[in-house]
């Protein structure tokens, strides 16, 4: 049942990211005349960072999210999100659009993922430190004179 439930969340981290992607894809090519996204990279270096910007974004978010519900194994975690969002790429890209994605897809939504689930965990990290120097400065001190004599 917990590997149903983990499959199904990253499922949704994939479609998540693969979401992003689309959605800045087809703005992009709706600004500029309905170029593919193999023209948009060539012919402008502003189309190429924003395709760049929404491969890692959407990974980060995937797997950001991802690993907020699991909450172990972060790398693993972002590494299977930025996969399943490639995977629904191709297979658009395939369909719908006639060519395939190329290999730095794959490799900024993996990097994206990846950015994501540690920066998830080091957050985490962050707050139980602080969660703890909070405890400790909220004790009241110890008053010897209370000590029976």
């Amino acid at each position: 049942m917990k590997s149903q439930r983990d499959f199904r969340n990253y499922l949704a981290g994939g479609a998540l990211a693969f979401g992003v992607v689309l959605l800045t894809s087809q703005i992009l090519q709706l600004m500029y005349g309905g170029l593919n996204a193999a023209d948009m990279m060539s012919t402008n270096d502003f189309l190429t960072i924003a395709y760049i910007a929404s491969h890692i974004g959407g990974g980060f978010l995937g797997g950001y999210l991802v690993a907020r519900v699991r909450r172990a194994d972060y790398i693993n975690t972002g590494v299977v999100t930025g996969v399943l969002a490639y995977i629904f790429e191709l297979a658009y890209n395939i369909i719908f659009e006639g060519w395939f994605t190329g290999i730095y897809a794959v490799l900024f939504l993996l990097i994206g993922g990846i950015i994501g689930a540690i920066f998830l965990r080091t957050k985490l990290e962050r707050d139980s430190i602080n969660g703890l120097k909070k405890k400790e400065e909220s004790k009241p001190p110890s008053q010897a004179s209370e000590l029976p004599q």
